[in-house]
């Protein structure tokens, strides 16, 4: 097993298909190009001593070198640890030492990045091994085999309480994600043309993205960061039929009317990693006349666990179902009693595709991990249709004097008002409730609704005991590198 499989079982008649696409450049790859440079990038890892099963960092931003070091890094054998390429030389030092990576491929300089004398790996400037590769004459190896329940990827969760965890990800995981993206998302043809400007350094990119499009033999298209006129030119310049993203990159499209034409021209949309709206996927649809599909999901299922498709969420984090055949996915209670219909409880996934667990952290695993089942953290409930409505995480569920409340129920009532452009609800600290209700709320431009007059909107909209007693108005949320909410940040404001 191996992502290569993907590659380089290649027709001859479709080499000549467009693979990748650098938009901030223009440098194009076809599949035949690609093949040739995947060895060559291959033959120098080898040539520099690498072999399978040395893990290997990349801390690129999104591009075709990206994706060519990927694949390199999966012919060889190794264990490819991503990296966000936000982060600072201070931050990357710990995903070095915490996977023992024997090598990192960056964008920085040797004199940007200042490794200890302990941490032995190897730093490696993309530009300079790019150089390497132009003059490289490999010889012709077959790619490693990896077995199915072998090491072949580190995807490092968020840290948002605790220091960031390596995700285990097995070679045979990546082939259930294609079996779980043919069944509940999309079936790629030739003719489709992905745009990838969320992180490749994130399973959403790497995994989501790459794996059903090279087994489509469609094309990525990629740019490096989120901006509106720039996705809208690559819509129109590249023809690009995929979009993915996370809810505030569509909220951003749709507020910027002079590109509404582009965003037409798609056939799918897909939003995941934060909760979507009621009210933004109904604007996404009657803006561009397609659907804006939903998935939830996280590293250590290898990213989807549900996906809805084709239809507006009812209610708001509605996620829709499984994919059929390959995870189960029940809600249980505290005392890990399978919930009814309908009430809410902790979500947890068992099946196929599912992380070995985190690396060198045997407790963190066992609590995440319980008698095969996946405990992801999130709270939400079972329709009677057996799809699932996501409510939020655990942590992020308020208790008003014992009586929990979902902040998405909150936030959608808040979001209903005309002039709200988006909330997000929390849980303070209250010497009687235990905790009361506060959201944080950006207005639409020009918008002037005061706190008294929104809380008596919502006060219509939701039980007594769920309406915010306060209201912030801020101009933006702070946010993680994937566009979520950072409530905790929210919370210390």
């Amino acid at each position: 097993m191996n992502y290569c499989e993907l590659l380089f079982d290649t027709e001859e008649k479709d080499l000549d298909l467009e693979a990748l696409i650098d938009a901030e450049n223009g440098r194009r790859m076809t599949y035949g190009e690609l093949i040739e440079e995947v060895k060559k990038t291959a033959g120098v890892l080898d040539a520099k001593g690498f072999k399978s099963g040395d893990v290997i960092a990349t801390h690129l931003y999104n591009s075709i070198e990206a994706a060519v070091v990927l694949l390199a890094i999966q012919y060889i054998g190794g264990v490819i640890c991503l990296v966000d390429p936000l982060f600072r030389p201070n931050e990357v030092i710990y995903y070095i030492e915490d996977s023992s990576a024997k090598g990192v491929i960056t964008y920085l300089k040797s004199t940007e990045i200042d490794i200890p004398q302990n941490i032995k790996t190897n730093l490696i400037n993309i530009n300079e091994f790019s150089e390497e590769i132009k003059s490289f004459t490999y010889e012709d190896k077959e790619f490693y085999h990896y077995k199915e329940n072998e090491l072949a990827m580190l995807l490092y969760t968020s840290g948002s309480t605790s220091t960031p965890k390596g995700v285990m990800l097995t070679a045979g995981c990546f082939f259930v994600f294609l079996e779980k993206s043919n069944c509940s998302m999309y079936r790629y043809t030739k003719d489709d043309r992905i745009l990838c400007f969320v992180p490749f350094s994130h399973g959403f990119g790497s995994v989501s993205i790459l794996i059903p499009s090279l087994n489509g033999k469609s094309a990525v298209v990629f740019l490096r960061s989120f901006q509106p006129m720039k996705i809208s030119n690559a819509i129109l310049n590249e023809n690009i039929t995929h979009i993915f993203g996370v809810p505030t990159h569509y909220q951003q499209l749709l507020r910027n009317g002079s590109i509404h034409d582009s965003l037409r021209r798609l056939k799918a949309a897909f939003a995941a990693a934060a909760p979507l709206s009621s009210e933004t996927a109904l604007f996404w649809y009657k803006t561009t006349g397609i659907y804006l599909d939903e998935g939830y999901g996280m590293s250590e299922t290898t990213t989807l666990i549900a996906t809805r498709m084709n239809r507006l969420p009812d209610p708001a984090g509605d996620v829709g179902f499984p994919p059929e055949g390959i995870l189960e996915v029940t809600v249980v209670d505290k005392e890990d009693r399978v919930c009814g219909d309908g009430m809410i409880g902790e979500i947890r996934v068992r099946g196929k595709g599912i992380m070995l667990g985190y690396l060198n952290r045997p407790e963190e695993t066992a609590e995440r991990l319980r008698a095969g089942w996946v405990y992801t953290g999130d709270v939400g409930y079972r329709k009677s249709d057996g799809s699932f409505v996501l409510c939020g995480r655990k942590s992020d569920v308020i208790n008003v004097a014992g009586l929990k409340i979902s902040p998405m129920e909150v936030e959608t009532a808040i979001n209903s008002h005309e002039d709200v452009q988006d909330s997000a609800a929390v849980g303070i600290e209250d010497s009687i409730y235990g905790e009361i209700v506060k959201a944080f709320v950006v207005l639409k431009a020009g918008a002037k609704v005061s706190e008294r007059d929104l809380i008596k909107y919502v006060s219509g909209k939701i039980a007594s005991f769920k309406v915010p007693k306060y209201i912030s108005f801020i101009d933006e949320f702070p946010r993680n590198n994937l566009g979520k909410i950072d409530k905790k940040a929210l919370k210390s404001m």
